[in-house]
This record gives structure tokens, C-alpha cells and sequence, in this order.
């Protein structure tokens, strides 16, 4: 008990200015490997275990989250120490390793043929899609309404964020042939292995710390099972060629074949192809399994791209379906139906409000390529990543 108060204690003091208490568990499993084991200890959850533990003070910040510091006379040298602390962002290079420049708007499929290709230049001479220029400008209405209720502190450390991110480049490391992996265990958070497409890849490199992997030149980037432009079938594909995961996974894809513009009927076929081969190769109880939704796709309206957005909608509402499986069949177009339900975590929900409009504070500036699909993608800014992964943590 008192070793885990001051594994505790220490996790707060390392991290500058505190830790919201929904980000607390991880990392505390960051630092000494497993979750705070407040049920061995013999209580019910977190909060009743942090009531005990003397020392601690509870804030808010302006964002309206609960932060946990350390009141402690004892430690208050040390944790007065770190708060003064500088923080260093110089990474070490080698010969193994190279820096990742975020991949160049110019990029052109020319096998590729786009009805919204239309494009023009901008004032720095790169590639202005049109679709990013709609989206930019459904973004800013949005932002312009919400600033009329807000005093725009958030908007303007958000622009810090996104400028730090620009600046802030990734190690790759480059292989030159096919790793051929049969055993892959990783992104891992919270035991949970992460398989996904470019959304919870970010996660894995900025917010994990991960090393990123590519076979050669501008081919796509991956982590473990979270590989940049993957489609439900490419990660079948590769599912199939691999022996070993891990015993619990999380599961978000469907992104990227919507951009493809893949109906809700293959989208439901394919995942439900998906949720078998794990059942029959891995044997994978359901339980053992979590199924997210695709959060919104911000640079895709409804009156521009209607099919895609539908699509999205559709297939968003058959993973809700799946948490409740034993209550409602899954439809006459569907093959798949178990008493069984699966856990689901909604990041729609989470990043859309009640009338399915995208809350844009939560995503990156512009549409931009990514490594691994022709269309522009809109990921999570860095208070996007850190919404998604206090999500999986208090989820999983």
C-alpha cells in the first residue's frame, strides 16, 4: 500500500503542473509497467484509493478537467525542482535514423482519378485541394460561432499546439525489405493492443512514444497493427500472415475505405470477415474485443460527399449495434448475428455534438496527405490525441 502511494506521488511530481486524474492510470503504467492495482489493494476504483491518500490536492484547469498535484511538505523541494525545470525537446540522431518531414501536399496519384482533384496554389506555392479549401472554410464558421461563447484562450493555445507539432518531427526507422513479423504485440496500451489506420497511429507515435517503422522511401508508415491507410481488408490481410497478437484488442478502422468510397453493406462485410478470422484463428471471445467508431471525418460534408458521409453514419450505427447484440439482430443484408455483444467506444460521439456537427477544435488545421492513402486526411491536434486517449483509458 505504501509503495503504490508513492509510485503514486511520484508519477504526479514527474509531470509538470500535475495530472488530470483521467490520464492518472496511464501513466502510472507509463512508469512502473501495470495499472494503479487499486482492487488488489482492496478497493472498488481509483477514486476511492486517491481518497486515501494523504498529500494530494485536487485543481481545475481552464479547460475544466480535474488535476491532481502533491501538497506534501516532505517532497515540496523536489517538486518545486521540476516545476522549474526547463524542458529539453533535442532528440539523438544516428545513421540508423531519419528525420520525418509530414508528407508533402504536393503529392499527386496520377492513377488516381479524383472528381474533387481540382486544385489551385496558395501564397507558399503548395497544392490547395479543393476540398480542403471547403473544409477550412466549414471550419472556420464553426469556430467563429463558438468563439462568441468563449473568452478564445483555447483557440489561441491550440495554435501554440499545432505549431509545435509542425516542428516536432518523428524518427523512422527504415527496414529496406519486408519485416515479415508472425508476432506482433504492439501499439499496447493498458494491455490493449491497437489496431487501426492513421488515427491511432498518431497516438502511437506522439502520445505513446513508439518507434515507427517504413519498408523504403515514401512507402506507408506502421506500428505494430496500426499502419498508415490500412483498410479492413488490408488488416486481414495482414492478420492473416501473423500467428501471435496480443490477448485483448481495440479495434478502429473503416476511415480510409469510406475515402475510398466503399458502401455501408462492404464496410459491414468485411468487418464482420474481420471479427470471424479473430474468433476462428485467434479464438477471441468477444470480450476480448473492442470495437470503436470512426470518429468524424472532417474535411467530408454532407453536401459535398453525401454517399461517404452516409456510409459513415451507417456504419457507425452498426458498431453501436454491436454492444447489444443479444437485444437487436444486425439486419436482413447481415450474415454475422451471435448472442454475444462486444465493448464499444464511441469516438463519434465524443468528437461531434448532439446534431453530428464536427467540433473542429479537436482536429489539425488542414487536410494533408498521409504516407499511406491518396485522399487528404484531418487527424487529431495534440488536444484531439489526448481527448482519445483519456477515452481508451477510462474505457479499457
Amino acid at each position: 500500500m505504501e509503495e503504490t502511494i508513492a509510485l503514486i506521488k511520484s508519477c504526479i511530481i514527474s509531470k509538470q503542473g500535475g495530472v488530470p486524474i483521467g490520464s492518472l492510470n496511464y501513466e502510472f503504467e507509463k512508469i512502473v509497467g501495470e495499472p494503479i492495482p487499486y482492487a488488489r489493494l482492496g478497493f472498488s476504483n481509483l477514486q476511492s484509493l486517491l481518497r486515501e491518500v494523504d498529500g494530494l490536492k485536487t485543481t481545475k484547469n481552464i479547460y475544466g478537467e480535474q488535476i491532481l498535484t502533491v501538497n506534501d511538505p516532505k517532497i515540496k523541494h523536489i517538486a518545486e525542482l521540476i516545476r522549474k525545470q526547463k524542458r529539453n525537446y533535442l532528440r539523438t540522431c544516428s545513421k540508423y535514423y531519419k528525420r520525418f518531414v509530414p508528407y508533402s501536399q504536393t503529392y499527386n496519384n496520377n492513377n488516381y482519378n479524383n472528381k474533387n482533384g481540382q486544385y489551385m496554389k496558395n501564397r507558399n506555392n503548395n497544392i490547395w485541394y479543393d476540398d480542403n479549401r471547403k473544409y477550412c472554410q466549414q471550419r472556420n464558421v464553426n469556430r467563429t460561432f463558438s468563439s462568441l461563447y468563449s473568452d478564445g484562450t483555447r483557440h489561441s493555445k491550440q495554435s501554440s499546439y499545432e505549431e509545435y507539432e509542425e516542428n516536432n518531427n518523428v524518427v523512422v526507422i527504415e527496414t529496406g525489405i519486408s519485416k515479415g513479423e508472425t508476432i506482433v504485440y504492439e501499439p499496447i496500451i493498458l494491455g490493449h493492443q491497437l489496431i487501426g489506420d492513421d488515427f491511432f497511429l498518431q497516438l502511437a507515435i506522439r502520445n505513446l512514444g513508439l518507434p515507427v517503422w517504413r519498408q523504403t522511401g515514401d512507402m506507408a508508415l506502421n506500428c505494430g497493427l496500426c499502419i498508415s491507410g490500412q483498410t479492413i481488408q488490408d488488416c486481414i490481410e495482414k492478420l492473416n500472415a501473423i500467428d501471435c497478437i496480443s490477448s485483448r484488442i481495440v479495434i478502429m478502422l473503416g476511415a480510409v475505405d469510406i475515402y475510398n468510397g466503399v458502401s455501408c453493406d462492404d464496410l459491414i462485410k468485411d468487418m464482420e470477415w474481420l471479427l470471424k478470422l479473430l474468433e476462428y484463428k485467434f479464438s477471441f471471445s468477444h470480450s476480448a474485443v473492442t470495437i470503436c467508431t470512426i470518429p468524424p471525418l472532417a474535411n467530408l460534408s454532407l453536401h459535398g460527399h453525401s454517399d461517404k458521409v452516409r456510409a459513415l453514419y451507417s456504419f457507425n450505427n452498426w458498431i453501436r449495434g454491436l454492444a447489444h447484440a443479444e437485444d437487436h439482430s444486425f439486419g436482413s443484408n447481415s450474415s454475422y448475428s451471435n448472442s454475444k455483444s462486444y465493448r464499444v467506444i464511441d469516438f463519434f460521439e465524443a468528437f461531434a455534438d448532439e446534431t453530428y456537427t464536427t467540433q473542429y477544435d479537436w482536429f489539425q488545421l488542414n487536410a494533408r496527405m498521409v504516407s499511406g492513402c491518396k485522399h487528404p486526411y484531418v487527424l487529431w491536434n495534440k488536444q484531439g490525441r489526448k481527448r482519445a486517449l483519456e477515452m481508451l483509458t477510462s474505457e479499457l
